[in-house]
């Protein structure tokens, strides 16, 4: 597999919202969790809710605690952020990509993102910051510390209350990742030059380890293609792909003939070969072709 060596300078000229290089700057964007932060500027009073994107990373499952990036020239965030300050991470869904687009703007200080963007905001149970309706989780969490790192202000987080929307609770796992939350992807220029933010999901779930006892890319790939990717990556030899395929293609051919003695013996070879390879004996897999 060919490779594309960059230096330190060429990675920091190619960010994201340069117009140079903006495929190569776009494939180094990794996505990240994309969520709506919901902070409070005490000294507005009622009236100073704001609610920002924001990318989160996890941390620790106990306590349960996030970290969540804020661009340090973001003054109207930063200046609400303070040790022990509660906020809201709200997961949003595909449905808000509106909302999100308008929470990303910073408008003036004293006026309320969610509110321009029409979100529903409820109070919390467990603060004085309020939660989004709109998003299927949410989660009530208090700042405990603050690290400036270069470009941004990193937040840690602990969560100390949540909120679930029902609807969600007995849906199957990868149908919630095919909703929420969305993750940033990556920003591209319109047709106007204007700067567009990008949001992706996720789509499969995959059981780990998967290869080599499994197909690269998932169950949905096929026989051959898991014999090829064994092959280029030296698990069996050229010859031992061409055996054990051979088997393949003459059992599927004979396959309806059940009574037919060559089917029962390639079906038993057939099951001792993915019963090797997926135990990673590779030396009992090779002396076993060998016999065959």
């Amino acid at each position: 597999m060919a490779k594309t060596f960059l230096t330190e300078s060429q990675i920091a000229g190619s960010t994201p919202k340069s117009e140079h290089l903006p495929n190569l700057a776009r494939t180094l964007t990794a996505p990240m969790p994309q969520v709506l932060f919901v902070v409070r500027d005490p000294r507005l009073g009622d009236g100073g809710v704001y609610v920002r994107t924001a990318t989160m990373g996890p941390l620790s499952w106990r306590p349960y605690t996030k970290s969540v990036a804020i661009p340090r020239d973001d003054e109207k965030i930063v200046r609400c952020l303070q040790p022990a300050t509660p906020c809201v991470l709200g997961l949003p869904s595909r449905k808000l990509l509106r909302q999100l687009a308008i929470c990303r703007q910073r408008l003036p200080r004293g006026i309320c993102e969610g509110t321009v963007a029409r979100l529903q905001l409820y109070p919390s149970e467990n603060g004085p910051v309020p939660m989004v309706h709109d998003c299927p989780v949410n989660f009530e969490c208090v700042v405990e510390h603050m690290e400036p790192y270069h470009t941004h202000l990193v937040a840690f987080v602990r969560v100390i209350g949540a909120s679930i929307d029902e609807s969600y609770v007995a849906l199957d796992r990868a149908r919630i990742i095919q909703t929420y939350p969305t993750n940033f992807a990556d920003e591209v220029f319109d047709e106007d030059r204007g700067l567009r933010m990008r949001l992706s999901l996720l789509k499969d779930i995959y059981r780990c380890p998967e290869f080599p006892v499994g197909q690269k890319v998932g169950w949905g790939s096929s026989f051959d293609q898991w014999m090829k990717e064994l092959t280029d990556e030296k698990y069996l030899s050229r010859k031992e792909q061409e055996q054990i395929v051979g088997w393949y293609r003459r059992w599927k051919e004979i396959y309806r003939d059940v009574k037919s003695a060559e089917r029962k013996e390639l079906k038993e070879k057939l099951t001792t070969v993915c019963r090797l390879v997926s135990a990673e004996q590779w030396e009992k897999v090779h002396a076993f072709l060998t016999a065959g």
